[in-house]
């Protein structure tokens, strides 16, 4: 079987779109492209401390000043200078070319890193505001009527992990916690069987969501099943009837 071209594999990466073009790759980059960027953050910061630790310091602090003339630099000077170098270089190169112009002129990637943040999450002060806008979102959260788990979680989960990207993280327990006391009254007895037979703070939040699908799709059967005992309640009470008549 022939291997696809270069041409048809640079191709066939488009066009799963933007966001998703540089897949997974532990060697690769991530690539910004402008849009969700707490994605993209996140990525490039495991990116940048798995290729190596120091080159995270100086995107997080910025450089070491150097006040004597190049010529004269001692060997923590020149090594100060290349981890920025190399920092400033990965940086510009997981840009796009809109992202790219945001931050051209930067001498530090401790600059590109604040300005991105700043530009797409805004000063401190919108920052804070976001932080209490979501906050106010994770308290008031419940399950919306005839919505699924799995819709719920989805929900829950996009609250989350927007906090994390701002920095804001709850502890496992106030997940699965806040789950519980979102469901409605019908849950009751389900939420009452998990408080009683599990260790909320040992319980993971992924363990929770699958034991709710799994008691949701058991609900869902028995209310599909319910018509068909009932049909069956009526023939054997009209057999009865019939047979005490003849």
């Amino acid at each position: 079987m022939a291997k696809p071209s270069p041409e048809k594999m640079s191709s066939g990466s488009v066009s799963t779109g933007i966001f998703m073009a540089d897949g997974f790759s532990q060697t690769r980059r991530p690539r910004f492209e402008g849009v969700h960027y707490g994605y993209w953050k996140n990525r490039m910061e495991l990116f940048i401390c798995s290729t190596d630790p120091d080159l995270w310091d100086i995107v997080l602090d910025g450089p070491l000043e150097v006040k004597e003339a190049r010529g004269k630099w001692t060997y923590t000077d020149k090594k100060n200078f290349q981890l920025n170098s190399k920092a400033t270089n990965l940086m510009y190169c997981a840009l796009g070319p809109e992202e790219y112009h945001r931050v051209t002129g930067c001498k530090s990637a401790k600059e590109i890193w604040d300005k991105l943040q700043i530009s797409h999450e805004g000063t401190s002060h919108v920052k804070i505001s976001r932080i209490n806008s979501l906050k106010q979102e994770f308290e008031s959260f419940i399950m919306k009527p005839d919505e699924s788990i799995r819709e719920m979680n989805e929900r829950f989960t996009t609250i989350v992990n927007s906090l994390r990207n701002l920095e804001v993280e709850y502890a496992s327990a106030d997940l699965v916690r806040k789950v519980l006391w979102a469901l409605p009254k019908e849950w009751t007895p389900k939420v009452i069987a998990i408080e009683g037979s599990k260790d909320l703070t040992k319980l993971s939040l992924d363990e929770l969501i699958g034991s709710l699908v799994t008691h949701e799709e058991k609900l869902r059967r028995e209310e599909l099943e319910e018509p068909k005992r009932e049909k069956k309640g009526i023939a054997f009470k009209a057999t009865s009837q019939q047979e005490e008549l003849e």
